[in-house]
């Protein structure tokens, strides 16, 4: 496994509320996967499978001048959504990894014992708990 983490801007995603709207600059999901993995899904050009870690808001000025009680307010809302799984094209994510290296990170090879998927779950765990991005 070689596994790796990558942050992709959701914003577009999302119904902000026009009253929250000046507080955030964008909305991203973070994402692993294994960059040695690809999937053809019904088509020739082969995708990554992202497994969703978590989502993140990050804040404009005027959102980090907030109080404490009014950003929490606003990760309470926007960053404990239900993720999903998805399905992205490599070329895509390779070229994401290239032009924007801080939405990126390679995590390594995984030392969990187990079965692929065991392993896998076993780092979705982990990286949940311990966001590197």
């Amino acid at each position: 496994m070689n596994i790796h983490v990558v942050a992709l801007n959701e914003t577009g995603n999302y119904n902000i509320t026009d009253e929250d709207r000046p507080y955030i600059a964008k909305i991203r999901g973070v994402y692993l996967f294994d960059i040695d993995q690809h999937t053809n899904v019904c088509e020739l050009t082969p995708s990554y499978y992202l497994i969703h870690l978590c989502d993140q808001v990050i804040l404009t000025p005027a959102g980090t001048a907030l109080d404490d009680d009014q950003r929490d307010c606003l990760y309470q809302t926007y960053e404990y959504c239900d993720g999903k799984n998805s399905y992205y094209h490599c070329h895509e994510i390779d070229t994401l990894i290239k032009t924007d290296p801080d939405n990126h990170c390679a995590y390594g090879d995984s030392v969990v014992e187990g079965d692929y998927d065991e392993q896998i779950k076993a780092v979705q765990e982990y990286l949940c708990a311990n966001c590197p991005l």
